[in-house]
């Protein structure tokens, strides 16, 4: 996978472990299903780096660094449960279902902890002002 542009190394961690755990559902949702479906995720997953990288580079400014922040997180969860939308079938659907909360939850999680860093990250910066 792609490496991505990050606030610090707890963005880096959060991001990466939330994105492994995608990839075990994505694993998961994909072992009954056609040749090369896992790959072809990950290379959604792919795009959705490049899209992330390029706001960094081209958008990235105080009022929208929230928005950055979540992007990977949010556009993962919507691309994954379309990904396994199109997977789903009546001998899979238990897993696929239980993928999509899987997904659903591990994405609450993860938004409401970078939430938490960039909370902290403002503190930082209005005490630095000091």
């Amino acid at each position: 996978m792609k490496d991505f542009k990050r606030i610090n190394d707890k963005h880096e961690d959060m991001v990466t472990n939330y994105l492994i755990y995608i990839q075990k559902q994505v694993y998961n949702a994909t072992e009954t299903a056609d040749d090369g479906k896992y790959d072809d995720f990950q290379e959604l997953l792919e795009d959705i780096m490049m899209y992330h990288n390029d706001f960094a580079d081209t958008g990235l400014n105080d009022d929208n660094l929230e928005e950055w922040a979540f992007a990977i997180p949010n556009l993962t969860m919507f691309t994954a449960l379309g990904f396994f939308a199109g997977l789903r079938n009546e001998e899979n659907d238990d897993t696929i279902e239980n993928c999509v909360r899987n997904v659903y939850s591990s994405t609450m999680d993860v938004v409401g902890s970078l939430s938490d860093l960039m909370k902290d990250e403002e503190e930082i910066k209005s005490m630095e002002k000091c």
